[in-house]
């Protein structure tokens, strides 16, 4: 796994276009996350400002994102992880045939600390 903590979007994006260029099939399915540090998927209305930066930044980036589908293997995952907790709600990491991520063979994770938030690039 590698790591960076960073505070310029541009050295999260040079990260991701990095991230990509070592997942070229053509058919890979993105997923961009974010959760709570607990593991509860988050909606967007109920971040601040540097979160809402750093969803932006890879909403713009990726392409292919897959909407409310199930994560695969083989799929790419932006996993922005908030320093909340939410305690109950829906688990926002579902990846078909495995019960946890802990529990599956990532062939890759690159993770960002980007001010509070995390940026974990995650192929499946």
């Amino acid at each position: 796994m590698n790591y960076l903590n960073t505070n310029n979007l541009n050295d999260i994006k040079k990260e991701i276009v990095t991230f990509q260029s070592s997942c070229i099939e053509s058919n890979i399915i993105s997923h961009l996350v974010i959760q709570s540090i607990d593991g509860y998927e988050i909606n967007m209305e109920d971040v601040d400002g540097s979160a809402k930066e750093l969803y932006s930044l890879v909403a713009n980036l990726i392409s292919n994102e897959s909407k409310g589908k199930e994560i695969s293997k083989g799929d790419l995952v932006y996993l922005i992880t908030l320093p909340k907790l939410r305690l109950t709600g829906k688990q926002s990491l579902l990846i078909k045939g495995i019960d946890k991520i802990e529990d599956s063979s990532t062939k890759q994770n690159v993770e960002v600390k980007y001010k509070e938030n995390l940026l974990n690039l995650i192929k499946i």
